[in-house]
């Protein structure tokens, strides 16, 4: 995953202060879970590890329907997938 960075440099132009600031800017913090990207789906009949109580998030995208457990997305934080109109992302 690409790390993402603001650099203040690019928002003022160049400005001689934001170049330091950029410079001294602490690094972004390391998050305690994978995100999950491109996710791989399974049918309900495989699903053999959810019951009826579990949690999920649940998407409609035209006829299809996805489901993102929540016990999953609480390991992961983050799943980043792709939907009819573009990507989407699923947080928890």
């Amino acid at each position: 995953m690409a790390k993402h960075t603001t650099i203040l440099s690019s928002v003022l132009a160049g400005s001689l202060l934001a170049t330091v600031a950029a410079a001294q800017a602490p690094a972004a913090p390391k998050l305690p879970y994978a995100a999950v990207h491109d996710p791989e789906f399974i049918s309900v009949a495989e699903a053999t590890f959810m019951s009826a109580e579990d949690r999920i998030i649940g998407v409609m995208d035209g006829a299809t329907a996805k489901a993102y457990p929540a016990g999953i997305l609480s390991q992961h934080g983050l799943v980043e997938d792709r939907s009819r109109s573009g990507m989407i992302a699923i947080t928890w």
